[in-house]
């Protein structure tokens, strides 16, 4: 059975207050509003963004955000910095945070949390060579080959933050497909199976010209294998990854029309992706003349399962770069517009070959997400139309009143931009 994580305030201005998680989540503490904990605007002894804790239960990790006073564990500070210093001065790496086990005592000023972690298997942390693994690593060596029943194996096509994709062959009927192999990052037992056999069999009924198909999936002992639909051009990120100049405005529109086709119609069945990024874009043949969203609902269904490990504390390269803000404030609440964000990140990316935010070296780019701070696309290239920058802008709010609501409405504004 699934574990779960508590935490008691048993001291400080909010003593009294519980929460308590039993699914995958994220929880802020700190002095701003949007904060699941929040202390008083004038209590000098927090940051606004004080210390993030992701749950995935039993786990649990802490992050200190760049904090004045640091988060103390156990007696142990982390994080913290000179009075002197600014958050973008202060030393952020490695990133301060600590995984917390059942009975670990945290301590913000005077703001005591007491930590109760029930049932469930904690995983030891991975390795820096288990880190590594998940690094994107497009064009990297071959890695050798796993044995999937029913499925050739040959080449690999490319790797990340939720595993290793291999050209295949069906042996039933010699169909060419690719299969994705994923490794889960906590202990598969029958009800994680369940779960995740139940989640990802609702994706399996997508069916869209600009959506990646799922043929089947499952499991070669604790790792799964999904066979998908094969796109000869590889990924928009690969397309991107050697220029020295933005697509045009024609070629970043067509490509991010097609992929809000596919987007629009997945919202209109109830589907959310999640992890809209140019990694999860593909291009069915070199010319890019067809576009398709991939990875749909595999995020989700290994969150839900409790598969999935740490997604924002953790090591997934390329994702926090097209996170919505809300991806860490609200995590289990959303919605078609939080994929409007990731997709219009990745249109400003394609227009700019930057990113929507600044994330400087040395920032914790957690911190760089919540700040917010988008940087209006034409301030990167002030070539782009004004129309479109317009509709670009929008697309990446980090207000949710003004962005837009649904990956429709992103799209009919587009096509008239371009």
């Amino acid at each position: 059975m699934p574990g779960r994580v508590c935490l008691d305030v048993v001291a400080g201005p909010i003593q009294g207050r519980h929460f308590e998680f039993e699914a995958h989540d994220t929880f802020l503490f700190g002095r701003s509003p949007e904060c699941h904990a929040e202390l008083a605007a004038d209590d000098t002894t927090a940051s606004r963004h004080h210390f993030l804790l992701e749950v995935t239960p039993p786990a649990a990790r802490l992050r200190d955000l760049g904090s004045l006073n640091g988060t103390w564990v156990n007696g142990q500070k982390h994080g913290g910095r000179e009075r002197h210093l600014s958050p973008e001065q202060a030393p952020q790496k490695p990133w301060p945070q600590v995984d917390l086990r059942d009975g670990d005592v945290i301590r913000v000023g005077a703001t005591v949390f007491n930590v109760r972690i029930d049932g469930g298997t904690v995983l030891t942390p991975r390795t820096p060579s288990d880190i590594d693994l998940l690094v994107e690593l497009e064009g990297s060596p071959t890695s050798p080959p796993v044995s999937v029943a029913g499925y050739s194996l040959g080449a690999e096509l490319g790797r990340g933050g939720m595993g290793v994709v291999h050209l295949a062959t069906r042996l039933s009927d010699g169909a060419t497909v690719a299969l994705k192999l994923m490794r889960p990052e906590a202990a598969v037992d029958a009800h994680a199976r369940e779960v995740f056999d139940r989640e990802i069999a609702v994706t399996e009924s997508l069916r869209h010209p600009n959506v990646v198909t799922l043929y089947a999936h499952g499991a070669e002992g604790d790792t799964f294998f999904f066979a998908m639909e094969y796109c000869a051009g590889g990924s928009l990120s690969s397309a991107l990854l050697d220029r020295a100049t933005p697509f045009d405005v024609a070629t970043a529109g067509r490509v991010a029309l097609q992929a809000l086709e596919g987007l629009s119609f997945a919202h209109d069945k109830g589907f959310i992706h999640r992890d809209i990024k140019p990694e999860n874009i593909l291009l069915a043949d070199p010319g890019m003349k067809v576009v398709k969203l991939t990875d749909f609902g595999l995020a989700k269904s290994f969150q839900q399962a409790g598969l999935s490990g740490m997604t924002a504390t953790g090591f997934a390269a390329g994702t926090l770069q097209f996170m919505p803000r809300e991806q860490l404030t609200n995590f289990r609440q959303l919605r078609p517009a939080s994929d409007v964000w990731s997709m219009g990140a990745t249109l400003y990316y394609m227009l700019t070959l930057r990113y929507a935010r600044d994330f400087q070296p040395g920032k914790d780019p957690l911190a760089v997400v919540l700040g917010g701070n988008v940087v209006p696309v034409r301030d990167r290239n002030p070539q782009i139309p004004a129309t479109l920058a317009a509709v670009v802008d929008r697309a990446v709010e980090d207000d949710l009143l003004r962005r837009y609501p649904s990956a429709t409405e992103f799209r009919n504004a587009l096509r008239q931009a371009v």
